[in-house]
């Protein structure tokens, strides 16, 4: 009976020496993972598809643009391991206007400066180098000259607002092209803006249209910022003018000599010298059997809306000679 005892209490030992053992590797296996995820890393190579916007159009590339990116990153093991789950990668896009430009504007430079790879990797990286680094261009041949941009523009807004002349930016192009095709373009034109109900500032962003195949533009894409503001009802007294081509006319006089104009104008934006700018004028050769004749505005500052005028008629006395 001794003996099956000491038999028996051998075999409860075997498969706690087991539990420790595997216990020991797990913990083992944590404190290295643990170090592998804090461990810097140099040098972790990652390739990101990417796609090009505003590509210049009065230069050509010296060789076919890249699809993909090639970038170094040093990271920790931990912020690599998450890096690597997000694959495959978003494509990035790269606008050429937000690059730097080398040699006079030919050459654009690749950096992590100026191009966000975090829309890609989702993470801040420390980015070592990126592959390539520099897209070569060459000047296209070609006339070349600079035109404005217009947007044709639809905008209505809420009753008792209006808006200011928008801001384009760029103002200007350059296009490039055959010099016969290049001739008839005196603007570039971007697609129509049409805005209802407007009672806020507004930017937008509008794309060009190439005038034709042939022409060529430096922007792809233009900001058109609408500022929008209250209007405020004006009131000016001006003198009513009368033109006359006759040669016999000695003189005319006007009853009443001055109209009340009731227009609007932007908060902020109209100027009690401006009304300096306003003529009202009478046509001597409209005059009716009553006598009268209409008095219409034959002048007005910009940026106004003419509500009415009083009176809408003046009575002319012609003195011959």
């Amino acid at each position: 009976m001794q003996g099956l005892n000491l038999k028996y209490s051998n075999t409860k030992k075997k498969p706690a020496k087991t539990t420790a053992f595997f216990v020991c590797l797990l913990l083992a296996g944590m404190l290295w993972g643990i170090k592998i995820l804090n461990t810097v890393y140099d040098h972790q190579r990652f390739r990101i598809p990417v796609m090009f916007r505003n590509i210049p159009q009065n230069k050509k590339p010296t060789q076919a643009l890249p699809d993909h990116l090639t970038i170094d990153v040093k990271a920790s093991g931990l912020k690599l391991l998450l890096i690597y789950m997000k694959q495959p990668f978003k494509t990035l896009e790269v606008d050429f206007n937000d690059l730097k430009s080398v040699n006079k504007q030919q050459n654009y430079l690749l950096s992590p400066a100026t191009i966000r790879f975090k829309n890609s990797l989702k993470f801040e990286a420390d980015i070592v180098q990126v592959s390539p680094d520099v897209l070569y261009f060459t000047e296209k041949s070609g006339y070349q000259k600079n035109v404005p941009v217009k947007v044709p523009l639809y905008v209505k807004c809420v009753q008792g607002y209006g808006y200011r002349t928008p801001e384009l930016t760029p103002a200007f192009a350059t296009i490039v092209g055959d010099s016969n095709a290049i001739k008839a373009v005196d603007t570039i034109y971007t697609q129509a803006l049409s805005l209802n109900n407007l009672s806020q500032n507004t930017e937008k962003k509008m794309a060009v249209i190439r005038p034709n195949e042939n022409v060529y533009c430096n922007v792809h894409e233009v900001d058109v910022k609408i500022e929008v503001d209250k209007l405020i009802e004006h009131i000016v007294y001006i003198p009513v003018e009368v033109g006359t081509n006759d040669l016999n006319v000695k003189s005319i006089n006007v009853f009443p000599s001055r109209v009340k104009v009731k227009f609007t104008a932007l908060q902020n934006n109209f100027n009690p010298a401006d009304t300096a700018s306003f003529n009202a004028t009478a046509n001597s050769s409209a005059i009716s059997k009553s006598g009268r004749t209409p008095v219409f505005i034959s002048t007005q500052p910009g940026n106004i809306n003419v509500l009415s005028i009083e009176p809408k008629e003046v009575e002319l006395l012609i003195i011959k000679k």
